[in-house]
């Protein structure tokens, strides 16, 4: 079955391949639906099938009956009819037991190559045109109906004849489906559908290119999520990654609050187009990630108080309005990043001793006053819990730097080694000054979950001379163990002062002869009873709070005690001994010389 024929008029044929058929029927079903499909190819059998019948009325000559014309036009190989179709003699007409057979459906046929079974029957153009040939022969309309088809299994294409009243009670949404208007008003119709589209289309596209614009102007992710909003007015609101408001408009106080205590749970992810829906008791949410390199830097929602509100193309705009705002992300990133380029360079400077000198002409190129009094700091970041994750310290930098810029500190950090350091100017306020890096850490820590933070801080200065002194004033402060977020050189005192102006020969020299035999480190046991003698001394000797530490019993600790004094042959309970052995581990533990990471818990 290569060819199907159509009649046009009595002289012309218009000839269709069965590809062609496919083809038609393929593009309706993507463009119209299945269901309207239907009754498209129906009412498109039905005019070629009254067109034949006039053709065949028409031609006096004429030896084909109208249900033979099948088979001539290719449709089928034979058609079998029973029955009979009576006119009475008052003009009235009767279908009596009028039903049929299709031999070698080519709807049929085409099914099963391109789509394989159906779960109903299929040859709906030949129903069409047996209905139209029917009711033009007989002048009143006259329907068959397939009930068996190859298509979905059965040994034949098998239908049934009767007038159009007689199939109501029993088919009546496939009739009004296949008598609903007409083949040119379904064409105007799908047409209408593609228009709208189209201008759906260009609505969008002039949507995207104003905010573009927006972005490429240098406007602000406000000014660019405003305009949005006076475009689409839907409540809009953009958030990072950790759930932090970015910008958000036409929300409501009451609204805010209710956004907040009713937390929308996902109802179902669109990954098509990248977009999911949450619920909450009161209001549903659309939202959509804002992606550069295939991360997500920041979400961006629709709010909507009422769900008759939200319209079925909405999810295209928002992802114009995250594809914008991923683009306003990557120019303040670059920005920022160009900024801080630049800070990291003045810092790496001093650090390296390169070109100090010239180093004040670069302070008008920061955003913020930079002028003495001065302190240094060292930052360490370490993991709570060991895996394979590696700390990034440049990502951690940046973040440092978003937070220290959205709390007005004047500071500027670098990366020195595996550690952070930073600059700080203008410290006549030095206790507002650790009231705020303490509470940017905080943060901090609530991003980053995993991560412990230390902060040394140096004395003040003001001549950049004084740099190298500060930075190891910094780093001392940052290795002395009190469990603290931020440790100020200035605290420690006498010791800060010995470990810093103690050369490491002198330091080792007066450790050996204060701990006598506990100053052996590789040895294990020894190393133990050195902790032992570091927690009880720290505890200012006091048996409960060392017992509850170090998860021993107090008759251990007293033991433990007693071996310690043998070895360092000191009673403990002499105040200045104590505090001067003390001491000596502390100087060891800040000099980097001593660690007890092995018995931490």
């Amino acid at each position: 079955m290569s060819e199907i024929a159509f009649d046009s008029n009595e002289t012309k044929n218009i000839l269709m391949s069965a590809n062609a058929f496919h083809t038609l029927k393929n593009n309706l079903f993507n463009n119209i639906g299945s269901h309207k499909t239907k009754g498209f190819l129906f009412r498109f059998g039905k005019e070629f099938g009254m067109e034949s019948a006039k053709n065949l009325l028409q031609n006096k000559n004429s030896i084909n009956p109208v249900g033979k014309r099948h088979s001539r036009l290719g449709h089928v190989k034979d058609v079998i009819f029973m029955g009979e179709i009576v006119r009475h003699p008052d003009g009235t007409i009767e279908c009596i037991d009028t039903w049929g057979q299709w031999v070698e459906s080519f709807e049929a046929a085409l099914h099963l190559k391109n789509y394989g079974l159906a779960n109903e029957c299929v040859c709906h153009m030949l129903c069409g045109f047996a209905s139209g040939a029917l009711t033009y022969e007989f002048g009143e309309s006259i329907i068959a109906v397939e009930y068996k088809c190859v298509a979905k299994g059965d040994p034949c294409c098998e239908f049934k004849v009767r007038l159009e009243r007689d199939w109501l009670k029993e088919k009546e949404d496939l009739i009004n489906l296949y008598q609903n208007d007409n083949i040119l008003s379904e064409l105007e119709m799908t047409y209408d559908s593609l228009l709208r589209h189209k201008q759906m289309l260009e609505k969008i596209s002039i949507f995207q290119g104003q905010l573009t614009k927006k972005v490429t102007d240098k406007h602000s992710l406000d000014e660019i999520v405003q305009a949005a909003y006076e475009l689409l007015n839907i409540p809009i609101l953009i958030e990072d990654i950790h759930g932090n408001s970015l910008s958000q408009i036409g929300l409501s106080e009451e609204q805010q609050l209710i956004i907040t205590k009713d937390k929308a749970k996902l109802s179902h992810f669109v990954d098509k187009h990248n977009v999911s829906h949450y619920k909450g008791a009161n209001y549903w949410k659309l939202t959509a990630p804002a992606l550069i390199n295939k991360k997500s830097y920041a979400t961006c929602s629709f709010f909507y108080f009422d769900e008759k509100h939200m319209d079925e193309n909405d999810h295209l705009f928002l992802e114009r309005i995250s594809t914008v705002v991923a683009l306003c992300i990557l120019y303040e990133e670059a920005q920022f990043e160009e900024q801080q380029r630049m800070r990291s360079s003045l810092l790496e400077r001093l650090i390296h001793s390169r070109n100090i000198k010239d180093i004040e002409s670069y302070y008008k190129f920061l955003p913020f006053k930079f002028q003495p009094p001065f302190s240094t700091g060292i930052i360490s970041v370490k993991k709570k819990k060991k895996n394979h994750e590696i700390i990034d310290i440049h990502d951690q930098l940046t973040e440092l730097s978003k937070l220290a810029k959205e709390w007005d500190l004047p500071c500027i950090f670098a990366v020195l080694g595996e550690e952070i350091a930073l600059l700080n100017s203008l410290n006549s306020d030095k206790q507002g000054w650790q009231k705020k890096i303490t509470k940017i850490f905080q943060k901090m820590e609530k991003q980053n979950r995993n991560y412990n933070y230390s902060v040394g801080l140096s004395g003040t200065f003001s001549n950049f001379k004084d740099f190298e002194r500060s930075l190891q004033e910094a780093r001392v402060a940052q290795r002395f163990p009190n469990q603290k977020l931020l440790t100020d050189y200035e605290d420690l005192g006498m010791l800060g002062d010995i470990v810093k102006n103690m050369s490491n020969e002198q330091l080792h020299e007066m450790a050996k002869k204060t701990l006598k035999d506990l100053y052996n480190f590789n040895d294990p046991r020894k190393k133990e009873l050195l902790h032992t003698l570091y927690v009880y001394l720290l505890n200012s000797q006091r048996l409960k709070e060392t017992m509850d530490e170090l998860t021993l019993s107090i008759g251990g600790i007293q033991y433990r005690i007693k071996q310690i004094e043998e070895q360092l042959q000191i009673s403990l309970k002499n105040a200045s001994t104590a505090a001067y052995t003390l001491l000596v581990i502390q100087a060891l533990i800040l000099s980097d010389s001593l660690n007890f990471e092995e018995f931490a818990r």
